[in-house]
Formats: structure tokens, C-alpha cells, sequence
């Protein structure tokens, strides 16, 4: 059997990759070799994570759950993991080439562990982390390099039309809608053709991402639930200074602001959704007595307490039961009695078009 490693230059290995047996514990593979040309080893040090992800296809990670920590009669013995972060890993080569390897339609990175992970467990294998592994990662302060002439191939961010090609491919239809809710402006971008990929899926049987949802990343849905479908989304813009609600580039806990609208979305991409949350990439905009915030959302939630009336374009908080505004004279935002006449507490949605 060959085995395919990858270890990204940023990285050091100071050990070697052992197959288990029956005389070593510390292993990288599961109890018997039976299945080893359908498993991915994921070499890292691990103090009992997975690998999982939110709507908007950010890597994240979560304690193992108690159903696959039972299974363990070792600490030291891998265990099987939803998806893991990409480039340090090891999988039977025969069975990488059988599965399609990486889509090539993915360009530069981004969106290819995902690929990968949904892959091999869809289409009959297993991811499993290693944590005797050890490997050390260095990261850098900036990205050393750009996506040089591959950017002009494509209209609009490379990685988003990644994570749009892998979805398509690999999720069903229902769990499509909760990445576009996440990410609205991804309708709008070319993934290219998928056909091949489609074609792959049907001759390898591969599961449904349902299948792969109940019984693999069962977990995800309890700190990432099911999205509410977005009332409005788009820039939202003030009408007493005709300027846009904007995350800064900071941060939460931070407070944010308005800004000249650009359009391109990025920081001035709000969503408001069904259940009253405001939100902002990954963040929530919530308010308190020092101003209105960007703030991590409540894992496991996706509600709020926001409410925009279209008639009187005022965007009232629930709890507090006031309405958000802007005052000129400190330039703030900030919650304000509400009053419909008032143009600094007047909001419209303006659904983006790209300029791609």
C-alpha cells in the first residue's frame, strides 16, 4: 500500500508516520488495516478537537463528541473527524486517484479541504485525527504572496467561487440555501464547469450531504444551526448622511460605523434574517449602552433582537425597545428613542449588485 503525505513548507515534522499494529498504540490508522485504502490521516497535535464548519464555510473546530470519544478505549487512538484544515494529512494514494484527488477547478487554495473531506466520506472512507502525531506550524503575520494571473481568470473572490464549486458539488439542495444566506453575493459568481465532478459523484454512488450530515458532522448543527432565510440583505444605508453601516475591519467586541457605500459588499454586507439577527460575515451587530457593536454571535443561535419596519424605515431593538440611529454631533452609533421623523434613524436595504 502507498501512502500519500502532505506536509505544507511551513511546517515541520520532527516524527514519522507509523502504520499501527498490533505492538504500537501510538497509530495513524484504526484498529485493522481493513479499511486503511479508504482513510485520511490528519497528522496533528490534538488535545481532542474535530474539524467542522459554519454556513459560510470557515474551518472550525469542536471537542470530540461523546459519541466518538466512547468509541475510544485509548486517548492515544485516532479518532474520526467531520473534515479536517488541509495540506497535513496522509491517504492511501490508490484510493485519492480512485475518488477524483483534488477538483482542479479549485484554484490556488482555499475550499479544498472541504472538497477532500466531503469526498472521502460520501464516497465510502474516513478521516481520523492522529494525536500522537506531532507537527508544528508556523504562520505568518501576511500572505507573501497574491494570486497572481489565475485572479484574471475568474470575476470576483477566488476562494468564495471555491466554496461555491464544492458546495454545489457535494451539498443537496437545502444545505446549498444556508450557504447563500450566509454569503449572498456567491449566486452571482461563475464556479465554472461541474460536470465531471457531478458525473464523478454518480459513478462512485457516492452518499448525500444528508447522509453525511446525520451520521459524520452530526454535531456541527448544535453550535452552527440552520439559517432563517434573510428578510434584507445588502448595504444599509442612512438617510440623514446618505453613508452605510460598516464593520471597519475590526475585530469584536468593537464598535462600529458608517462609511462612504462602495458597493462591493465585505464590511457594508449586512444581513438581517427572519429571526431578527444582524449580521455581518460570520459576526452579529448588537448594541448596548456604549454604542451599536460587531460581537461574536451566540454559538448554537441564530436569532436576534432586531426588527426593520419597511414603512417607517426605522430598525428597532426588541429588548431595549429603541431604535438605532446616528448622532451627528458625536458621530456615533448608537440605540435612541425611536422617532419616525427623524432622517438619522431612517435605514434602507440596498440589495448589491457585483461590479465583477
Amino acid at each position: 500500500m502507498t501512502l500519500l503525505t502532505s506536509t505544507p513548507t511551513q511546517c515541520t515534522t520532527p516524527g514519522r508516520v507509523k502504520m499501527r499494529n498490533r505492538k504500537r498504540r501510538c497509530a495513524c490508522l484504526a484498529r485493522t488495516l481493513k479499511a486503511c485504502s479508504s482513510v485520511l490521516l490528519v497528522l496533528t497535535q490534538s488535545k481532542g478537537e474535530i474539524g467542522i464548519f459554519e454556513w459560510g464555510m470557515l474551518y472550525k473546530e469542536n471537542e470530540v463528541p461523546r459519541r466518538e470519544a466512547k468509541r475510544r478505549k485509548h486517548d492515544s487512538e485516532p479518532y474520526k473527524s467531520p473534515t479536517h484544515a488541509g495540506g497535513l494529512f496522509a491517504i492511501n494514494r490508490e484510493f485519492f486517484l480512485k475518488i477524483g484527488a483534488y477538483d482542479p477547478g479549485l484554484l490556488v487554495w482555499g475550499g479544498e479541504n472541504f472538497e477532500l473531506s466531503f469526498k472521502i466520506w460520501q464516497c465510502g472512507g474516513s478521516i481520523e485525527w492522529v494525536p500522537c502525531s506531532r507537527v508544528g506550524h508556523v504562520y505568518r503575520g501576511f500572505m507573501p504572496y497574491n494570486f497572481g494571473k489565475l485572479a484574471n481568470k475568474k470575476k470576483g473572490p477566488l476562494i468564495t467561487i471555491n466554496y461555491k464549486r464544492v458546495i454545489e458539488t457535494w451539498f443537496d439542495e437545502q444545505y446549498k440555501e444556508y450557504f447563500y444566506t450566509r454569503e449572498p453575493l456567491a449566486r452571482f459568481l461563475d464556479m465554472g464547469d461541474i460536470s465531471e465532478q457531478l458525473a464523478l459523484k454518480e459513478r462512485l454512488q457516492c452518499k448525500s450531504f444528508q447522509w453525511y450530515m446525520d451520521n459524520v458532522a452530526y454535531d456541527v448543527l448544535d453550535k452552527y444551526p440552520a439559517l432563517p432565510a434573510n428578510l434584507f440583505w445588502g448595504e444599509l444605508k442612512n438617510s440623514g448622511t446618505e453613508k452605510c453601516v460598516d464593520a471597519l475591519g475590526r475585530q469584536p467586541p468593537a464598535i462600529i460605523g458608517l462609511q462612504h457605500c462602495h458597493g462591493q459588499g465585505h464590511n457594508q454586507l449586512i444581513r438581517l434574517n427572519a429571526a431578527g439577527q444582524l449580521g455581518v460575515g460570520e459576526r452579529c451587530i448588537e448594541a448596548d449602552n456604549q454604542g451599536i457593536k460587531l460581537a461574536f454571535c451566540r454559538l448554537g443561535t441564530v436569532d436576534g433582537p432586531w426588527q426593520y419596519d419597511e414603512t417607517t424605515s426605522t430598525l428597532l431593538h426588541r429588548t431595549y425597545k429603541m431604535c438605532m440611529g446616528y448622532h451627528p454631533q458625536t458621530r456615533a452609533l448608537a440605540l435612541m428613542p425611536c422617532d419616525v421623523h427623524n432622517a438619522y434613524q431612517s435605514w434602507k436595504f440596498h440589495t448589491i449588485t457585483p461590479r465583477w
